[in-house]
């Protein structure tokens, strides 16, 4: 049986500096979380038009459709992995969270925490790092934000 330092040695070594300005470009960058979250929640797939049965060539509406389900089905599971990534964690990741997305001020954060400005801004790393961790085994489809050395 395996010793556990020698577990750990093969893991590969996490960056947690960089790995928390991941999850903040994640969470914060119109490209990625923000734009997933809105593609499921503005989709509605009981409205995608269903393919026309008259015999007549009319274009790949069915291709169409199935492509938009894929999508919106990818988005929700990465949205939904994020919701359960947020529940699970910790109190300060839930506020960090919160102070990321805008909902919250840092200062409020820092007040909601109890914590003056160096030790939120080390609690905050360390509440990134915990949603990384979470994030990535959620289910398939969430990426692994970590940054490894």
């Amino acid at each position: 049986m395996p010793l556990v330092e020698d577990i750990l040695l093969e893991m590969p070594r996490i960056d947690y500096d960089k790995t928390a300005d991941n999850v903040v470009e994640f969470l914060q960058n119109r490209s990625y979380y923000p734009r997933l979250y809105n593609m499921c929640m503005q989709a509605n797939p009981e409205m995608l038009q269903s393919p026309s049965m008259s015999g007549m060539p009319s274009g790949s509406i069915g291709n169409s459709n199935e492509e938009k389900m894929v999508r919106y089905l990818y988005a929700k599971s990465i949205v939904d992995g994020v919701k359960q990534t947020y529940n699970k964690g910790s109190k300060e990741l839930k506020v960090i969270f919160n102070n990321i997305l805008g909902d919250i001020t840092a200062i409020e954060a820092m007040q909601m925490l109890h914590y003056e400005k160096s030790r939120y801004y080390s609690i905050r790393k360390r509440a990134l790092n915990e949603f990384a961790d979470i994030l990535e085994v959620q289910n398939i489809n969430c990426p692994d934000l970590h940054v490894y050395c």
